[in-house]
């Protein structure tokens, strides 16, 4: 087995995970402040809909879908940056990391295969 393959699997096995943990955190979470009429958290949601899109969508169109999961996981952090100030850049990581790093392997992947 290459270091290819072996990439391909540990991105998708971290995808999968991310993305799981994830979507229970928006239906338990999030779904519960928007019941509460909380609607700060809407753009928090749409970045991790994205990203978890991105995921599933990478495994019929894997160059578009790599590049949805890269955007939805830095535009998180980003946001949580601004929002939280440099104090909070842990809660940052946390939640962009988990999408920026199989989303980043899965598009230099392809790209890899394409040139080749």
């Amino acid at each position: 087995m290459n270091i290819a393959k072996i990439l391909l699997y540990l991105a998708l096995i971290l995808g999968f995970v991310a993305s799981l943990f994830f979507l229970f955190f928006l239906v338990t979470a999030v779904g519960s402040k928007l019941m509460e009429g909380k609607v700060a958290v809407i753009p928090l949601l749409l970045m991790m809909l994205l990203s978890i899109g991105g995921f599933v969508l990478e495994l019929s169109k894997p160059r578009a879908g790599a590049l949805l999961m890269v955007a939805g996981g830095f535009c998180m952090f980003v946001y949580l940056v601004i929002l939280g100030g440099m104090g909070e850049i842990k809660m940052s990581l946390i939640f962009g990391v988990p999408f920026l790093l199989p989303g980043l392997i899965f598009y230099f992947l392809r790209q890899a295969k394409k040139t080749n």
